[in-house]
């Protein structure tokens, strides 16, 4: 005959040794990554130097003659390469 009391009691085991397994596994895990963590050599690491790149700043100076297109569609470039505006 089946005893619901103790089918309850075996999923209640059941859980407890899932448990440990699972937090076993875990700390397995936490173990194994900390001793590749501390095994990586940094003695092996070379620096390169990296050149400084100097930067110069480029200011266009728009002159009065050349007139500035100002309407949203956008100016029509034609075929001889002036600006209709």
């Amino acid at each position: 005959m089946i005893n619901p009391f103790r089918i309850v009691w075996e999923l209640i085991e059941f859980g407890i040794q899932a448990i440990f397994v699972y937090i076993l596994a875990i700390i397995i895990f936490i173990g194994i990554t900390i001793i590749v963590y501390k095994n990586i050599s940094i003695e092996n690491v070379e620096y390169i130097e990296v050149p400084k790149i100097v930067y110069q700043k480029v200011v266009e100076t728009v002159s009065a003659e050349e007139p500035e297109c100002k309407r949203p569609s956008g100016c029509r470039v034609l075929e001889d390469g002036t600006i209709e505006y």
